[in-house]
């Protein structure tokens, strides 16, 4: 503080410059990777909306060695690198009122205008008055403030070009801050620390009693991570700047709900490559924190009174070491260990325990020296545990260091460098290994006494049952109705008499595929509604004659995947398109020569009789129409949570869905629910947009026929920047990278609801994904939980608050399949409805 005062009084003699150039040093960065070289330059006085300020100190980040050494665009020079610094105001423009000359400020490369929706919003950090981008001038007025003594220009950099003694910034750039916050320390704020802390706090919103992985330099072996914590990190957070280790990060996320987050700054052209399938069955989510989610001119005040209020330590960072960045140490800080009471702001005090004081081994991890031992004194039952570290350095590689749970004190184990860390053991690095219209209606009919009696008062149990089933011989060809043998179902399973089931385009994609996870002959099928014939040992939860959904999702009940509320994904029974019973491996069916038929989905409904695992059987209310309740076997309960569940539309949003089939209207009628107020549907095919009318579509969008304008631009247009939630429900790629450039910058969410083709990939640039604040996440089954949310679905059905009808085009007998086949490839039905015994 001494040094920071004499500072602050010599701007009370700098009133003199205002309105005038002032030279002064800068370090110039002349072409990419050369030395900066100290030379004075010319800084302009400031113009309308705009601030000059003495910088008192700056700070580096890696983000300058990034521009520092690039070669192409957005790279160019000769150009004044710096964007963490603090300084004091010297003069302002016209129109500023905010600061006054002598006020000491952080120039922050976000701006934060105050006024547009995104500003005036929770959800967003990113301005829309003036969108975030790697300029090389001022963003107000598009030009420098900076020349050299020669005249020539000097680009400025992330709006702030802290590498001078004095520069020039946009007001909606400047946060102003208390005087009596070390400069030294105060400078940190305006980049690393506070989008390390942010991306905890704000963007991933991590959760007291999480797993948490930060991920930096080197690789290691993923199966280990996620053995360590049970079946992978509920927050993974890539904090150096590589796309591959943003899909380490991805893999070692819990499946369910697991949160990826970017937040180091990849080269430009860097890809992030995801595969289409993994992403809709994973249930997991990517998502870009650029300052970690932190809105300047309301975020920075709160960490700073916690640093005023010495709830976080930042010594080492002022030290005299070769710190890479704040990012990791940002996002130590910001996890609730203490497990005290909440502050007003949202996010936990922090505790350093008395015993590390002074000692606190600094730890290269993720390219930063960082206080691994100020988080190991949690008391028992707070805070995250475990949490896990790639640590390591360049000369060593890579180990993994997880935390002590409850505030056990762990050993000390060797490290890098002269100091030694707090871990509780350590793992040696490894090579990375990833781990239409409504129709012919029959009305509500209720399932029918009769079918209880057809059960023969249980001469079948225990016995093969021969029935018929529609087999697909081979990929392609029209199915073949043959009689079939079902065998009795084993512990744990569930033989049920299939009352009616319809057909959903998963059973299409699979019919067509020639190449595993395709194999023949197989019975499809998995929208269905049955009743209950026989069940194995171990069966408490059905007994013979209940009506049951079978269910492609399992729900075991027991796991702590199905025992939480943020997944739907079973970790005893991980879903897989498997030919076989998932407890067992084996089938039930074989023809009348004994050949083995393969099941589908764990359904197989195409068949009078099937076997299903008790985790896929939901028993239901027998009043439920049947040719109702098989609908919610797939296609409206994945399309309705998909809005309800997965995305948690809210009221007043704006939603776009991509692809108008079963799912994509089931999609508008969730939305609809959740009280979105413009649903957007985009299809190539012009007559649904009258059909989504009666499913609650707003506006339509033909894909097909947007003059010279591509779809993103109109529906930019439509929503004023993009909307609030974008569904894809078809399964191609390219839709998916559609629908996600027409989500809003700073909080949209793009859904991957539709099935493509195995080996299908998303291709994203990794700057996209950082800089857009918006998140990509699969949604297997709407994120539905099959035994407690289907009873909910179908009494809002039966409440008549879900209309489920209007969903059913044709009903057929179970004989006339290939027809019904046939109407769905042609897009001439949404659903039909097979009756077996009709």
């Amino acid at each position: 503080m001494a040094s920071y005062q004499p500072l602050k009084e010599k701007v009370a003699g700098e009133s003199q410059t205002r309105g005038k150039p002032i030279r002064c040093r800068a370090a110039v960065s002349r072409k990419a990777g050369e030395p900066l070289v100290m030379e004075e330059v010319m800084v302009a006085p400031p113009m309308a909306g705009e601030v000059r300020i003495r910088i008192i100190c700056t700070s580096l980040c890696h983000s300058d060695l990034t521009f520092w050494k690039l070669k192409e665009p957005p790279a160019c020079f000769p150009r004044i690198l710096g964007h963490e610094a603090v300084g004091v105001v010297e003069s302002v423009g016209e129109n500023v009122t905010e600061v006054a000359e002598g006020d000491t400020v952080l120039p922050i490369f976000i701006p934060d205008c105050g006024e547009c929706m995104d500003c005036r919003s929770e959800k967003s950090n990113l301005c829309s008055k003036f969108p975030f981008e790697i300029s090389p001038w001022l963003p107000r007025h598009k030009s420098s403030r900076f020349t050299d003594l020669k005249g020539e220009v000097l680009y400025h950099f992330l709006n702030v070009s802290s590498f001078s003694e004095y520069t020039v910034v946009d007001i909606d750039n400047i946060t102003k801050i208390s005087p009596a916050i070390p400069p030294n320390k105060a400078c940190l704020f305006s980049c690393g620390v506070s989008t390390g802390v942010g991306a905890a706090w704000r963007t991933a919103k991590v959760e007291k009693g999480s797993t948490v992985v930060i991920f930096g330099l080197g690789a290691i072996g993923l199966a280990a991570i996620v053995e360590m914590t049970d079946g992978g990190a509920d927050y993974c957070f890539e904090c150096v700047g590589f796309a591959s280790l943003v899909q380490d990060a991805f893999a070692s996320c819990r499946k369910g709900w697991g949160k990826a987050i970017m937040v180091g700054v990849d080269k430009p052209g860097a890809m992030l490559n995801f595969s289409s399938v993994e992403m809709l069955h994973c249930g997991k989510s990517v998502m870009g924190s650029i300052y970690g989610g932190l809105k300047p001119k309301s975020h920075i005040p709160v960490l700073l009174q916690r640093l005023v209020d010495k709830c976080a330590s930042l010594t080492l960072m002022s030290e005299p070491k070769p710190c890479r960045g704040a990012h990791g140490l940002g996002l130590l800080l910001s996890l609730p260990v203490s497990g005290s009471a909440s502050t007003s702001h949202g996010i936990a005090p922090l505790a350093v325990p008395s015993w590390c004081t002074g000692h606190c081994a600094p730890v290269l991890c993720i390219g930063v020296w960082v206080l691994i031992g100020c988080l190991s004194d949690a008391p028992s039952g707070h805070g995250i545990a475990p949490m896990v570290f790639l640590a390591g350095s360049l000369a060593q590689g890579l180990g993994v260091l997880v935390l002590a749970r409850g505030g056990a004190r762990p050993h000390h184990a060797p490290c890098c460098c002269s100091h030694r860390l707090h871990a509780t053991h350590v793992v040696e690095p490894m090579c990375a290994c990833s781990i239409a219209m409504p129709g012919c209606l029959l009305g509500a009919v209720k399932a029918r006494p009769c079918v209880g009696e057809r059960m023969m008062a249980g001469e079948t149990r225990g016995k093969p049952i021969r029935c018929r089933a529609a087999v697909c011989w081979k990929a392609g060809e029209p199915l073949v109705m043959e009689e079939v043998m079902v065998a009795p179902p084993l512990a744990g399973e569930v033989r049920i008499r299939i009352i009616c089931t319809s057909l959903c385009y998963s059973d299409i994609t699979f019919w067509k595929l020639k190449d595993p996870p395709g194999c023949f002959p197989r019975i499809l099928g998995h929208e269905a509604v049955g009743v209950v014939e026989s069940v194995g040992e171990n069966v408490s939860e059905v007994t013979e004659g209940d009506i049951v959904l079978p269910i492609f999702l399992p729900d075991c009940g027991e796991c702590t995947d199905c025992r939480s509320e943020k997944s739907n994904l079973c970790s005893k029974f991980p879903f897989k398109v498997s030919p076989w019973m998932p407890r067992y491996e084996s089938s039930r069916f074989t023809d009348l020569k004994g050949e083995v038929l393969y099941h589908f989905l764990f359904v197989s409904s195409f068949s009078e009789y099937t076997v299903v695992d008790i985790a896929n059987i939901t028993k239901i209310d027998p009043n439920i129409p049947p040719n109702r309740a098989c609908l919610f076997s797939c296609g409206v309960s994945t399309g309705v949570g998909a809005a309800w569940k997965t995305a948690n539309v809210e009221k007043g949003s704006t939603v776009a869905i991509f692809g108008l089939g079963a799912i994509g209207l089931a999609v508008a009628e969730g939305a609809r629910l959740c009280g979105a107020s413009r649903i957007i549907g985009v299809d190539l095919n012009p007559d649904k947009f009258e059909i989504g009318k009666k499913f609650g579509v707003t506006d339509f969008v033909n894909s097909g026929n947007c003059g010279n304008k591509p779809v993103k631009q109109v529906i930019m247009e439509m929503t004023d920047g993009g909307a609030d939630y974008c569904f894809e429900c078809v399964g191609a790629a390219s839709l998916v990278h559609e629908a996600f450039a027409c989500c809003r910058k700073g909080w949209g969410k793009t859904i991957v609801l539709g099935v493509d083709r195995p080996g299908s990939m998303l291709n994203f640039l990794s700057f996209d994904i950082l800089h857009s604040g918006k998140s990509l996440m699969g949604s297997l089954y709407g994120g539905v939980k099959p035994k407690s949310d289907i009873p909910i679905l179908l009494k809002r059905y039966m409440d008549k608050e879900l209309d489920v009808d209007k969903f059913v085009t044709h009903e057929m007998r179970f004989e006339d399949i290939n027809k019904a086949f046939d109407l769905l490839i042609q897009g001439k039905s949404l659903r039909c409805v097979l009756w077996m015994d009709k």
